[in-house]
């Protein structure tokens, strides 16, 4: 019941255009405040998030994603234990530095900046290739 509930907080930010680090549903929002965006409706509570660069991933080497998600409890599981309303992480670069939400089996929602709005991808090819972590919502804020 909760993994649909994630789901169905995700899936109302469909087609939001792509904006680095906003989080405002309909308007604009990157990979990383759509799993915020998320997390807040789900809990009902404001996450505050650490600020950075669109480009930071292709020259450093820490783990911002990571430490967005991990600041507000999320926690790692195995890959292969993934399941529905779970966080997704790719790597681009040097580090994960993309990620969305598990929405099916084999399908995802997150912001692409390529694309430019959050859009609907298979779990597939070069998106199964770049998968490096899983991590779960926490219970509660």
């Amino acid at each position: 019941m909760r993994n649909e509930a994630i789901v169905g907080c995700a899936m109302k930010w469909l087609d939001t255009p792509y904006h680095n680090q906003a989080k405002v549903k309909g308007v604009g929002v990157d990979c990383a405040m759509l799993v915020v965006g998320v997390a807040e409706e789900m809990f009902d509570k404001k996450i505050n998030t650490p600020v950075y660069s669109p480009e930071w991933h292709l020259h450093n080497s820490e783990e911002k994603m990571l430490e967005v998600i991990e600041a507000f409890g999320c926690k790692e599981v195995p890959v292969e234990e993934r399941e529905i309303g779970d966080i997704l992480t790719f790597k681009f670069g040097r580090v994960q530095s993309h990620m969305g939400i598990l929405i099916s089996e084999n399908e995802f929602i997150h912001a692409r900046l390529d694309i430019g709005r959050v859009v609907i991808n298979q779990l597939s090819g070069d998106w199964k290739a770049r998968l490096g972590k899983v991590y779960k919502l926490p219970e509660q804020l």
